[in-house]
């Protein structure tokens, strides 16, 4: 078994930083695109007041009988 320099712990410790950069990151980035879907969502359920899903679903589906 080779005995692991201090140059090779610092490029494992380079890897592993870059790694959890990118980890973080990703989170970051789907936590503001969930937001955005979010805020998206309650704008548009405020524009259909009185619109029922199930009943439209419904609706296509027997017309398609």
């Amino acid at each position: 078994m080779q005995k692991q320099t201090f140059k090779d712990e610092l490029d494992t410790l380079d890897t592993i930083e870059k790694r959890l950069e990118i980890m973080f990151g990703a989170r970051v980035r789907d936590k503001d695109r969930m937001m955005h879907a979010i805020e998206v969502q309650d704008r548009l359920r405020g524009k259909s007041k009185g619109w029922k899903g199930a009943e439209e679903i419904r609706k296509w589906r027997n017309q398609r009988k």
